[in-house]
């Protein structure tokens, strides 16, 4: 465990140090968009958009996804990376609970599984939402709210939690 974990910060650390500069405002968009203020916006607009029911199970999935990376968190007690350089958004901040796993990439993954497996779209263009996730994972890392391995381990259990839901969709 302590080679993954060294692997971890080394890698974590890298994407800690980059500066984006500009670009640090189009990545907060999903990097903010499934945290706990984004969340019931993505739940009423994915229910708009292909149903109330989807919207509703949605919120369900995502409200017991929660309550289990909460538990975790408190379960692991991980701190939290120390950002290496300045950002032009001050997100960090924002983030005060343990830092395993991110429950942020939980619900990014949990969406962005649904969309795939259990979204109205049939066709090829449904594979256009497999950005979500690592977009979201990605802007935990850089704005110095994660490590690598809290996002990674977080959209396993989103994927997860969206692969035993499936049915209810």
């Amino acid at each position: 465990m302590g080679a993954l974990s060294s692997i971890d910060r080394r890698v974590s650390r890298r994407i800690h140090a980059l500066e984006l500069g500009r670009l640090d405002y189009l990545l907060a968009a999903p990097t903010l968009a499934f945290g706990e203020w984004g969340m019931p916006v993505v739940w009423v607009a994915l229910g708009m958009a292909f149903g109330w029911r989807y919207g509703l199970a949605l919120a369900l999935c995502s409200l017991a996804l929660a309550a289990l990376t909460s538990a975790l968190k408190r379960l692991a007690a991980r701190t939290r990376p120390q950002p290496l350089a300045p950002r032009a958004l001050a997100l960090r901040a924002l983030a005060t609970s343990p830092s395993f796993p991110s429950g942020d990439s939980a619900q990014a993954g949990l969406v962005t599984a649904l969309l795939i497996l259990a979204g109205p779209l049939e066709d090829p263009r449904r594979w256009l939402f497999l950005p979500l996730a690592p977009c979201c994972m990605f802007g935990r890392v850089y704005f110095g709210a994660h490590w690598v391995g809290d996002t990674v381990v977080g959209v396993l259990l989103g994927v997860g939690v969206a692969v035993l839901a499936r049915p209810f969709f």
